[in-house]
């Protein structure tokens, strides 16, 4: 009988309010019989994105993290996470002729969500897709449009929320810099480090890289290792990585003479006298890559947030 009822609603009040006001979305229409419903505001979308795909030809998605959980929106898609890369998904159609559209969500273990609106295509235009690449221009559109960029929206596998990892972040960001002559040189950049805070769990490493070069230089991605040394010849021996969780500022291009300081959220680790920390910054497509070494020394200096 609930169920007649709430048919019935559909089949007649619902088109009588359309009719009336055939202006009004649809949270309207149902809010003018039912005024307890809350609306999804702009800002809380977070984009989506275009995916052709074909039987004939591979899709290859590369995320910046280790790939946790899929989900497809129909059979007519498959998708693959490769046994050699835990970052890397295959895509592809299951059938020879177009199906309804469709969608596949990605979620990461750094904690980041991917939204695929996914189509058939005969002739895929683009096969190979860097998701890392992508951020600039997500941030830049999500804005333009006044939707949700922030894709830290899922927690981690240790429940760790990435909201509080960029507030603390920030925090650390903000603080008065203690740490001085610590950092490295290349090809007119200098990536300082300025400070290191702990909280929880983890170490939140400020570092400042300031460009005087006549070229705009672009973080692609940092590595930090914790390496146990030789005491005979004061060389790293072996070394553990350690998975960078979260930076801030999410956009990482350094302008052409210009400075600006980020924040590399790193798991916790132990670093005995007989250890060090090497932290490693990347080019975007470039060469000038950065390497510093923190001994213990300099760690135990860490102060909380």
């Amino acid at each position: 009988m609930k169920t007649i009822n709430f048919l019935l609603f559909a089949l007649l009040v619902i088109p009588k309010a359309k009719a009336q006001t055939s202006n009004l979305s649809f949270y309207n229409q149902v809010n003018a019989e039912k005024n307890y419903l809350l609306p999804i505001d702009k800002a809380s979308v977070i984009g989506t994105h275009p995916l052709g795909v074909s039987e004939q030809k591979t899709v290859h998605i590369i995320f910046p993290s280790e790939v946790k959980e899929i989900d497809v929106g129909n059979p007519h898609v498959i998708v693959q996470l490769t046994e050699a890369f835990n970052n890397v998904v295959r895509v592809k159609a299951n059938a020879r002729q177009k199906f309804a559209e469709t969608n596949v969500t990605v979620i990461t273990k750094d904690g980041r969500l991917y939204s695929f609106l996914t189509n058939y295509e005969q002739e895929p235009e683009i096969l190979n897709v860097s998701m890392g690449h992508n951020y600039s221009s997500d941030e830049r559109i999500s804005k333009e449009l006044g939707i949700n960029y922030s894709n830290h929206k899922v927690l981690d596998e240790s429940n760790e929320s990435f909201v509080e990892l960029k507030d603390l972040a920030q925090r650390a960001i903000n603080r008065k810099h203690y740490i001085h002559n610590v950092g490295v040189y290349t090809m007119k950049v200098t990536a300082l480090l300025r400070g290191i805070y702990a909280k929880g769990d983890n170490l939140y490493y400020v570092v400042n890289i300031i460009n005087r070069s006549e070229i705009d230089y672009k973080i692609d991605f940092a590595k930090v290792f914790v390496a146990d040394i030789s005491e005979i010849k004061r060389v790293a021996v072996q070394e553990e990585e350690i998975p960078v969780k979260y930076y801030l500022p999410i956009t990482k291009e350094v302008k052409s003479s210009t400075e600006k300081e980020f924040v590399f959220v790193v798991p916790f680790r132990a670093v005995s006298e007989s250890k060090q920390v090497d932290f490693e910054i990347y080019e975007d497509r470039g060469a000038r890559h950065l390497k510093m070494t923190i001994d213990n020394k300099i760690i135990q200096k860490a102060r909380q947030l």
